[in-house]
């Protein structure tokens, strides 16, 4: 908390010395100016540099995983003969081939279509007169 103020009131100083410089001294205003400037442009290429490193650092990291990615879509990638298939249908279809959905009809006639149910669903449903296909 101190510290902070005390850096304020130093940077108005510092301020205010500039300005009583530019009256009393206009010349030598103009070549702090000057040099304040080019510090100023010093500062920005280093920071412009240091962004530039790391986002070449950044993007050659990246490009290292680029064969893991392409391994993926060679095993996985649906588009590739031979690869492997992981949607939902064909792992359905790795079950024995079982439906994917379900029908159930009511007594009344009403009839829905819910996802495949389990065997104890279907026995729940049958014993209260549920016809379940």
């Amino acid at each position: 908390m101190v510290i902070g103020r005390l850096t304020g009131f130093l940077a108005l100083g510092l301020i205010g010395a500039f300005l009583i410089n530019a009256l009393i001294r206009p010349q030598s205003a103009l070549g702090t100016g000057a040099a304040l400037t080019e510090t100023g442009f010093g500062i920005s290429s280093i920071g412009q540099g240091i962004g530039d490193s790391l986002r070449s650092i950044g993007s050659g990291s990246a490009k290292l995983l680029d064969p893991l990615f392409s391994l993926k879509d060679l095993v996985y990638d649906s588009k590739v003969p031979g690869s492997a298939n992981v949607s939902p249908t064909a792992q359905n279809e790795g079950l024995g081939g079982s439906p994917s959905s379900s029908t159930i009809t009511w007594s009344s006639g009403t009839t829905r279509t819910v996802p495949t149910l389990s065997a104890a669903a279907k026995s729940f449903y049958r014993s209260k007169g549920v016809k379940v296909s």
